[in-house]
């Protein structure tokens, strides 16, 4: 297993951005009194140890093989939070702090969602690439990783100090609760937890257990699990604040995103090609592959509180205002934008035809044989994983709506305004002139906005209870960090260069 010291201050590898000295654990990073600050974006999530996690044991760029274990390393920093959630939870039981045993068991609740997520992918996966148990394929589970036999420990302990001092010391009180009780109070939202937590995790399981994986070696080392522990951990503040979960919902997405990228990268060089079933079949890959990174993002904004992201800040340091070379740069710009100009250019217009005649013949085409089904099928996955992109902007404006308000509150890198600043983002990559001219062509919606709704009238008015609840948070927020309010703009630079397919 990989420990700290074999880790320190990892070589930088390709496509990851290089930490300057002064941001290597070992040169301690600025702290204060709840652990350290974080220097950038990569070091808070360590990014690094995660690229150097996934290039460990080299697999085929979007292979199934790489697909899979991706699913399980993703699962694996679940498993990990998993455990040390169960074992929060224990001693605020032991410590007869239901109020706060409910709350973790909430943030537990979200983790075993995005496992359900996982385990969807792996099945899906194999569906999608003809993969099934067979003779000389060795299958894999998950009850194989260190992470998911660190939860299983916690858990046991979990349900003894449950078992003891409530089911055996209380039990008229634990029935009368179960019985009478609903979800505002504290003690039957606990149980309640406990329920729904136990019955999803024989669903992920089984999802993740029995999957064909043609690779030689123990599970542990294939995932590298030493290095994702110390991804997890490294960074750790108080345990009292909710910053591990905050990590671990851009760790998992980062894994994920690294792996739907080099799907997408196939893809465009298939539609080149125009090897339409390879594209089809990358294309399904990244939908599949994105949906937990998108439910990572609605589970933090369901659970994450205001006060909680502002009490661990300032520790994000400029991470707060910044997001990754993988997701921001080569997810949503480099290969976003190769992909529909090429996507665009497979559909061009022949002679006087024009690119909604062509759309709409593949569509109306798409059962006359296998060909043209096989078309639509590339066009389809092709707005489906614009419509992947569009919900995880949209869960991804929860947290600066949520945490900063409006009213003009700076994020920690000095944007005047986070939630309009995220907006602008959204509006600026669907202006895309190739992404324009295929939505418009094929009649479909490109933006999360419908015009003259009533609905949205309602929400957006200046005097509705949304607009006045934003108004507050960024009155909080700005009162909380006044220093914030003083900094100047820092610009996001990526240190890489273009992702060229």
């Amino acid at each position: 297993m990989t420990t700290r010291e074999s880790q320190a201050c990892p070589v930088p590898r390709a496509g990851v951005r290089a930490e300057p000295p002064d941001a290597c654990p070992e040169s301690g990073p600025p702290r204060n009194e709840l652990g350290p600050i974080a220097p950038s974006y990569d070091h808070l999530h360590r990014i690094d140890l995660l690229a150097a996690a996934r290039e460990t044991c080299p697999t085929e760029p979007g292979s199934y093989e790489s697909t899979v274990r991706a699913v399980f390393q993703a699962a694996e920093v679940c498993l990990l939070n998993l455990a040390r959630l169960t074992d929060r939870s224990r001693k605020a039981v032991q410590a007869r702090d239901f109020a706060t045993a409910s709350r973790l068991i909430q943030w537990s609740m979200g983790f075993h969602r995005l496992l359900r997520g996982l385990g969807r992918v792996s099945q899906e996966v194999q569906s999608l690439c003809g993969t099934t148990p067979r003779p000389g394929v060795r299958t894999v589970d998950i009850a194989e990783t260190a992470g998911c036999q660190s939860y299983i420990d916690e858990l046991r302990a979990f349900d003894d100090e449950v078992r003891c001092s409530l089911l055996v010391s209380d039990p008229l009180t634990v029935r009368a609760t179960v019985a009478t009780r609903s979800i505002d109070d504290d003690l039957y939202r606990l149980l309640h937890g406990v329920r729904i937590c136990s019955h999803d995790a024989t669903k992920w399981e089984s999802d993740l257990s029995g999957v064909p994986l043609p690779l030689e070696g123990d599970l542990n080392k294939l995932l590298s699990t030493g290095m994702l522990a110390d991804a997890v951990t490294w960074t750790e503040l108080d345990p009292s604040t909710m910053h591990g979960e905050f990590v671990a919902l851009h760790q998992v997405p980062e894994i994920l995103t690294a792996e739907s990228n080099d799907h997408l990268e196939l893809a465009v060089r298939d539609v080149r090609s125009r090897s339409l079933s390879r594209a089809a079949s990358h294309l399904a890959v990244c939908n599949a592959v994105l949906g937990p990174m998108v439910e990572a993002q609605r589970v933090m904004a369901e659970l994450l509180a205001t006060g909680e992201y502002h009490g661990f800040r300032k520790n994000l340091g400029p991470a707060s205002g910044t997001h990754s070379l993988a997701i921001k740069q080569h997810m949503f710009k480099d290969l976003f934008k190769h992909f529909w100009n090429d996507v665009s250019k497979w559909l061009g217009p022949v002679g006087e035809g024009s690119l909604e005649g062509t759309i709409r013949a593949i569509d109306a085409d798409r059962h006359r044989d296998s060909d043209s089904w096989l078309r639509h099928q590339v066009l389809h996955q092709a707005f489906r994983l614009h419509h992947t992109y569009q919900e995880w902007r949209h869960e991804h404006l929860h947290m600066p709506r949520n945490c900063l308000g409006s009213g003009g509150t700076k994020s920690m890198i000095g944007v005047s305004d986070g939630p309009q600043a995220v907006y602008k983002m959204r509006d600026a990559a669907n202006a895309q002139p190739s992404l324009n001219a295929l939505h418009q062509a094929r009649g479909m919606k490109l933006t999360s906005v419908v015009d003259c709704s009533p609905l949205t009238a309602l929400l957006t008015d200046p005097t509705s209870v949304d607009a006045e609840l934003m108004r507050v948070v960024g009155e909080a927020t700005r009162d909380y960090f006044p220093e914030v309010q003083e900094q100047s703009y820092q610009q996001f630079h990526m240190g890489a260069a273009e992702r060229m397919p």
